[in-house]
């Protein structure tokens, strides 16, 4: 068993300490939070509680990081010359240079540094990488109410970032250029925003990010030459459409279009994607393998705040 510790117990800092419980081969021995009203969210008394994340170092072997962004570089920072591996929800940092920092330490420490895309871990996202083949257009919806707990970030930085990391990581090519557009609504940064990237292979992505919406929906669609696949992130369905004919009916009043089409819906065994992003990060500390995937992470990370820079 790997014994872990949580610091933060905001609203991301809960939901890892309600999947550690649950996930194989952790022990959550402790938890860090300046504000000791969060330690009610902490309901086992086994779990001991301290109001400085540097007094329970000692009694971890790796920590989950849930903290604004801002705090993200110091933090991890800290722990990572304390010898522990560390998750750390995304986005690692708010600048590149910290951020390969913090590689550069957990690689010549050998230890973990995991970033917190759970989307990786969605069941539905796995099965994805199965049946892609050579998209020439993928369209992204990643769209909300409203949270004032965000505010201090974009929502590039909020919610668009998960969605540029699994493009980059479908879509095998380099950046060819990248436009978006964005408007405050209800925060003094950007809350809806549109993103175009071509890659130099032709392949075309448009991603949507907001929180400012009335319904909550997360949903990205491929475009390939054999099929049209619809994946809902929430639900972890998978529907393949795949045209057969089409034919027009002309008749004495009316001008009727007919399209005929089959649709799949895959299998696709459903986990809770924290439980197995957390799994994955114990397994790599238990094996020493996939300590990290820090060129994914940059990469994803630069062509995120580049766009922020635009948004701002």
């Amino acid at each position: 068993m790997i014994k872990i510790g949580i610091i933060g117990l905001g609203h991301m800092g809960n939901y890892h300490a309600s999947a550690s419980t649950i996930a194989q081969n952790v022990n959550l021995v402790a938890v860090a939070d300046p504000n000791e009203a969060n330690f009610a969210k902490i309901k086992s008394g086994n779990i001991k509680k301290f109001l400085n994340y540097q007094d329970m170092l000692d009694l971890v072997d790796a920590v989950i990081i849930a903290v604004p962004t801002e705090l993200h570089h110091k933090i991890a920072k800290d722990c990572l010359l304390a010898g522990k591996h560390v998750l750390v929800e995304k986005p690692i940092t708010k600048n590149i240079e910290q951020a390969q920092e913090l590689f550069n330490i957990a690689q010549e420490k050998n230890l973990a540094l995991h970033i917190g895309h759970v989307e990786r871990f969605n069941g539905a996202v796995q099965e994805l990488k199965k049946i892609i083949n050579n998209p020439y257009l993928i369209e992204c919806h990643r769209i909300g109410p409203f949270a004032p707990r965000v505010q201090n970030d974009s929502v590039v930085l909020d919610l668009m970032i998960h969605d540029i990391d699994l493009v980059l990581n479908i879509i095998d090519s380099e950046i060819e250029q990248a436009n978006i557009i964005s408007q405050k609504i209800n925060s003094q940064l950007a809350d809806l925003a549109v993103v175009q990237i071509k890659f130099k292979n032709n392949t075309m992505a448009n991603i949507t990010a907001s929180r400012a919406s009335q319904i909550k929906e997360r949903t990205m669609c491929i475009h390939q030459k054999d099929a049209f696949i619809k994946l809902d992130f929430t639900t972890q369905d998978i529907f393949i459409h795949r045209h057969t004919s089409d034919s027009v009916i002309v008749g004495v009043n009316q001008l009727q279009y007919k399209q005929e089409a089959t649709i799949e819906r895959l299998f696709v065994f459903k986990d809770n994607p924290l439980k197995q992003e957390i799994e994955y990060f114990i397994n790599s500390i238990k094996t020493g393998q996939k300590l990290n995937n820090a060129k994914n992470d940059i990469n994803a990370l630069k062509l995120t705040l580049t766009l922020d820079a635009q948004v701002k």
